[in-house]
């Protein structure tokens, strides 16, 4: 019976290679792609965890504190110990909402970098009056009556 003979010369090791694939998801894109994990995440389950918060630097933590808009959801504010108050969050309305209308706004590409220039833009636009006379004749056309005096705009 004959038995493989072993055909690499004698000193030699195999070497193997692991290719590591860059992960698609950078910063940018977990932020702003529609099919990015957070899009479907219990966003505020996330955020309300005191792990979530732990393995930030104290620059980080500094920086998120400082944009919540008061102290009401923060423990030992205006100390080194200040942290957010997760209980409290967990049961705020207004963070519920915000946290849902995140998610849901990136699952529709609503993050996306191009699409928000583009949002901001058409705000703009709005905000020095570009739309005002289009929608005062879409409104005639509709109704049937014309816009009180004291209802269009003056810019």
């Amino acid at each position: 019976k004959k038995t493989p003979q072993n055909t690499r010369s004698p000193g030699k090791k195999k070497v193997l290679v692991k290719r590591t694939r860059k992960s698609k998801w950078d910063a940018e894109s977990i932020l702003s792609d529609p099919k990015s994990p957070l899009a479907s995440a219990e966003l505020r389950a996330v955020l309300t965890s005191p792990m979530a918060w732990d393995v930030l630097s104290r620059e980080e933590q500094a920086e998120i504190l400082a944009l919540f808009p008061d102290n009401q959801h923060i423990l030992s504010a205006n100390t080194q110990d200040a942290r957010p108050d997760f209980a409290s969050l967990r049961n705020d309305d207004g963070f519920r909402y915000d946290c849902a209308a995140y998610t849901e706004g990136l699952a529709q590409g609503k993050h996306d970098p191009e699409w928000l220039a583009s949002a901001w833009g058409a705000h703009e636009r709005r905000k020095i009056g570009e739309f005002d006379e289009y929608l005062e004749t879409k409104f005639k056309e509709e109704w049937d009556i014309d816009i009180p005096d004291e209802f269009t705009s003056r810019r």
